[in-house]
C-alpha cells in the first residue's frame, strides 16, 4: 500500500492518542536490552516468587497486543461488538512464557504497534467514533481502545523496569 492512502488529520486528540500509543515502545526495548545485557540472567529472573520476569512480561505484552489488535479490527468491522476478557495467567501457562524466546515476543509487539499505528492514522473521524463493549471498561470507542492499549503497555514497561532492578 502506498503512503497516499494514509490520511493526515488535524484533530489534536487523535494525534495525541497516536503519540501516546507509541510512547512506551522505546522504553520497552530499553527494558528488554537492559535485562538481556551481560549473561542475560536478568531477563529470566523473577524479583519475587509470584512476580513475572522481564521475559514473561514481554510475552504477556505480545499476547495482549495480539488480542487487542483483533479487538480493534472487530470494533471497525462489527456493530458494537462485545469484547472478551483476557486471562493473563491462563495465557502464561498455556503458551509457555517461561520457555520461549522473549526476543520473538518483542518483535511481535513492535510489529503489531507499527501495523496498528498506520491503521489508526488512516481512520476517518467516523471510524474513530465506532464503539464496542469492553468487559471491564464498558462502552469504549476507538480512542478508548487506544487509551487501554497505551496504559497497558506503560504499566508493563514500569513492571519490567522494576523487575530489572529487583523490585516487585
Amino acid at each position: 500500500m502506498s503512503d497516499e492512502h494514509v490520511l493526515v488529520f488535524a484533530d489534536d486528540s487523535r494525534i495525541e492518542a497516536l503519540s501516546a500509543y507509541t510512547d512506551s515502545l522505546e522504553e520497552l526495548v530499553a527494558v528488554f536490552t537492559d535485562a538481556s545485557g551481560g549473561d542475560g540472567e536478568l531477563l529470566d529472573r523473577r524479583p519475587a516468587p509470584d512476580a513475572w520476569s522481564v521475559a514473561e512480561i514481554v510475552h504477556h505484552v505480545a499476547d495482549r497486543e495480539t488480542a487487542l489488535s483483533v479487538d480493534l479490527r472487530r470494533i471497525l468491522v462489527e456493530d458494537r461488538p462485545r469484547l472478551t476478557a483476557f486471562d493473563p495467567a491462563a495465557h502464561a501457562d498455556a503458551t509457555l512464557y517461561a520457555v520461549r524466546p522473549a526476543a520473538d515476543a518483542l518483535a511481535v509487539v513492535l510489529a503489531i504497534r507499527n501495523l496498528n499505528t498506520r491503521l489508526l492514522a488512516s481512520l476517518s473521524p467516523e471510524q474513530w467514533a465506532r464503539t464496542a463493549v469492553d468487559p471491564v471498561e464498558g462502552e469504549i470507542d476507538v480512542a478508548g481502545w487506544v487509551r487501554l492499549a497505551s496504559d497497558h503497555l506503560k504499566a508493563h514497561v514500569l513492571q519490567g523496569r522494576r523487575a530489572v532492578v529487583g523490585m516487585t
